[in-house]
């Protein structure tokens, strides 16, 4: 039995096994190949984006990374990180990319909302559509869909998808590299419920490989500038609100800490698991002012309570049942904390998971 055979035990493997046959073909027939991530992207986007960009490098298929905005600091170190297409930066290049693409690859999100300023671009750009996802309820725009919501990452996906293609043994430094950080950021370390037997037997594929993944941990999570460890030493201690009786911490930055702090794109990452992981906390927002008027919001919880219900209903937003994500417009800091006391009644009235 093949090492690709052996890997493809569960659900989305096998699925994205029977899909990866009728695809292949394509993507060796195509003249342009773009692909792509939400805006704002994390490590499970940067990681998806690059370690495909890499595994085609490798087939002899070239292709462009094109991102809406600029990703962490954190993940500069990254193999190909510098040769991606900001579209905020790049705008004319961007878009002529996306208007030559016969295949634009969208990974990690769900619905063309989902990627900023750049979504008219995307949404008239002529080439197919495929997308690769582990969020929940997939809007109608992909020609080909590669999803499974139970899957802890994208970048799972992507290696099931390579394994589909049958190779597995073929697989980069470079990509395993990229795909090694979107698995490690996006289950919190492999500590999440999403983390299962399969997520273990593509590491260990990887492991097998060759790959060193104590490099990996080092360059993501131990080179922090002294203006990220302050700032999120100030979040702690002085913007941190909590509402015992319903097992909610809030953090709450203004755009005048950012800016006191010097901040960067990545600086209030994990901000929000600190705040999850106090005792008798349940669910935790991470606020943070991009500017006047506009909030961005990083959602978890913990057992059985939804935050993607309540970043999809409330905040523009979505995501998985733990972990979300969203916005809000037109709203102060201060403005924003009284709408969360304000809606702790029907957040928590109907709870069933205390």
């Amino acid at each position: 039995m093949s090492q690709d055979t052996k890997l493809l035990d569960t659900a989305s493997a096998v699925m994205i096994s029977e899909e990866a046959q009728g695809c292949w073909d394509e993507v060796q027939t195509a003249g342009s190949i773009v692909i792509t991530a939400h805006r704002s992207p994390d490590g499970d986007a940067v990681g998806s984006v690059l370690g495909l960009h890499h595994h085609l490098k490798s087939q002899g298929i070239l292709s462009t990374v094109i991102l809406p905005d600029r990703f962490p600091e954190f993940l500069d170190w990254m193999p190909g990180a510098q040769s991606v297409v900001i579209y905020d930066e790049e705008t004319e290049t961007a878009q002529q990319k996306l208007n030559e693409a016969d295949i634009i690859w969208c990974l990690d999100f769900n619905g063309l909302d989902r990627v900023g300023k750049m979504e008219e671009a995307l949404r008239t750009a002529g080439g197919k559509k495929w997308v690769i996802d582990h969020h929940q309820q997939p809007d109608a725009f992909a020609d080909r869909l590669f999803s499974d919501p139970a899957c802890g990452s994208t970048c799972e996906l992507v290696s099931d998808l390579i394994i589909g293609w049958g190779q597995a043994d073929k697989l980069t430094t470079e990509a395993m590299m990229c795909l090694y950080v979107g698995i490690m950021t996006d289950t919190g370390s492999f500590r999440f419920p999403s983390v299962t037997a399969h997520t273990h037997e593509v590491l260990a594929m990887f492991l097998n490989n060759g790959l060193k993944h104590a490099p990996i941990h080092q360059n993501t999570f131990e080179q922090q500038s002294l203006n990220r460890v302050q700032l999120q030493g100030f979040a702690v201690s002085e913007r941190l609100y909590i509402w015992n009786e319903v097992g909610l911490a809030v953090i709450g930055l203004k755009y005048d800490d950012l800016d006191r702090f010097n901040y960067q794109s990545g600086d209030t990452e994990g901000l929000v698991n600190k705040a999850l992981a106090l005792k008798g906390i349940r669910v935790a927002i991470m606020a943070r002012e991009a500017e006047p008027g506009l909030i961005k919001l990083s959602l978890r919880s913990i057992g059985e309570f939804s935050v993607r219900d309540i970043a999809a209903a409330e905040f523009d937003g979505g995501g998985h049942m733990n972990a979300a994500g969203g916005i809000s417009k037109g709203m102060s800091m201060e403005s924003f904390l009284a709408h969360i006391e304000s809606r702790l009644g029907a957040w928590f009235e109907a709870d069933t998971s205390k």
